[in-house]
């Protein structure tokens, strides 16, 4: 009996073993711990994995702004966007941790540029669509 206790347990740690090694070998984790820059715009939008696309048709764009700052560097951000003649309104939105949300709404469609120009004219300089890696917006 103590025989078969051994070979029972033999084989099942050489099976755990064997599992754990084809696991590790078929299937790469790959955790990113890349810190994000403050005042990054993220814009989380199925439509905008194509981003030319995206912001030659959008006239409401909602994003979040990561550690956007205190309520008097919100409210700076939220002016600037403001004071283009394009924009019919900026919202502020909630505060959800470290995101600070705001919705653009613009009078007719706009092309990247445009946003991106607006969004560096408002200090935010980097920007994360979806979840690919973080680009200046000159680059997005």
């Amino acid at each position: 009996m103590k025989i078969l206790k051994t070979v029972s347990i033999s084989f099942l740690l050489g099976v755990a073993v064997l599992n754990s090694t084809a696991f590790g070998k078929n299937n790469n984790v790959s955790i990113n711990f890349s810190d994000i820059p403050v005042k990054t715009v993220c814009i989380k939008n199925a439509a905008a994995a194509d981003a030319n696309k995206f912001f030659s048709e959008a006239t409401v764009l909602f994003f979040e702004v990561y550690k956007a700052g205190s309520k008097d560097e919100v409210a700076k951000i939220i002016a600037s966007l403001k004071k283009d003649a394009a924009v019919e309104s900026v919202t502020e939105g909630k505060l959800t941790g470290d995101y600070q949300s705001i919705t653009i709404t613009l009078k007719s469609a706009k092309n990247k540029a445009w946003f991106a120009s607006e969004f560096k004219k408002a200090g935010l300089n980097t920007v994360r669509i979806n979840n690919n890696p973080i680009v200046e917006v000159d680059k997005m």
